[in-house]
């Protein structure tokens, strides 16, 4: 009886939180809802007019570019700066992990005001101005999302016991930090791809209809067309429940490999020792 009361429960919390998303999704499929609790018809009309439309496919790639550039700097510039600071300056990181808070305390608003009054006059394109506002606000998650993966497979142990073994730096880089960060990196570069490709505010203030980013365009198309607007989110939905069981892969991959650490860290000082 309790196991049913339990199910009931939870199933009620799941209709009332899928509720607003179903209306979404037959808002998005009729042409008229006004007589009854359910649309009037069913069509795919709006979908296939978004689909057509030269403005939503740029203003999803200008997303896609967005999202793949943010991606690409937290790789290139953050993973090697943090394999360097945990490697050789690890007193550090505790005072970086309470600095890489600070974005969360300062108000978006403040953030492009002072932005604007910086670099508005000068020749510095306010599409690299946005990026680095972009970087600064993903800190916090890529920050401490890469330190705790360092810290999980102890990196500097194993960095230290590669050493021990006379094998150079860039045969440790291959074989023990790229392997073992692999999951870590991949899991925190999805979040901050699905962050920056939903990302609003930042956009709109800085750069706003000059770069028109999906949020941008459902916001606007929100004001002409409702059932547009809709079939929007509806795709929008989509992409972030794809991201979203992408990270719960990586994150049970991630799990499953700090079960077999151990088991794992023999082959790994073998293959060293062929290098040295």
């Amino acid at each position: 009886m309790k196991k049913v009361v339990v199910t009931l429960i939870l199933s009620l919390f799941a209709l009332y939180y899928l509720s607003p998303l179903l209306a979404t999704f037959f808002y998005a499929s009729s042409t008229s809802w006004e007589k009854s609790i359910l649309p009037d018809d069913f069509t795919l009309q709006w979908f296939v007019q978004l689909l057509s439309d030269s403005a939503f496919l740029f203003a999803v790639g200008r997303s896609l570019l967005l999202a793949s550039l943010m991606s690409l700097v937290v790789f290139v510039i953050l993973v090697p700066t943090m394999i360097w600071i945990h490697l050789y300056f690890p007193r550090w990181d505790q005072a970086l992990q309470k600095i890489v808070l600070l974005p969360y305390a300062i108000p978006g608003v403040i953030l492009v005001t002072a932005l604007l009054r910086t670099y508005s006059k000068s020749n510095i394109p306010m599409f690299f101005v946005l990026l680095g506002a972009l970087f600064i606000s993903m800190l916090p998650i890529v920050y401490l999302g890469i330190s705790n993966q360092m810290k999980l497979v102890n990196m500097k142990e194993l960095v230290e016991a590669a050493e021990t073994l006379g094998v150079p730096m860039f045969p440790i880089i291959r074989s023990v930090l790229i392997p073992n960060l692999k999951v870590g990196t991949t899991l925190v570069s999805l979040m901050v791809f699905s962050s920056v490709f939903g990302e609003y505010m930042l956009t709109n203030l800085l750069i706003g209809g000059r770069f028109e980013t999906l949020r941008i365009y459902m916001l606007r198309r929100m004001n002409e067309n409702g059932h547009v607007a809709s079939a929007v989110m509806i795709l929008y939905f989509l992409f972030l429940l794809a991201t979203a069981f992408s990270i719960f892969y990586f994150n049970k991959k991630q799990t499953k490999k700090v079960v077999v650490k151990e088991k794992v860290e023999e082959p790994v000082y073998e293959k060293l020792l062929e290098h040295s």
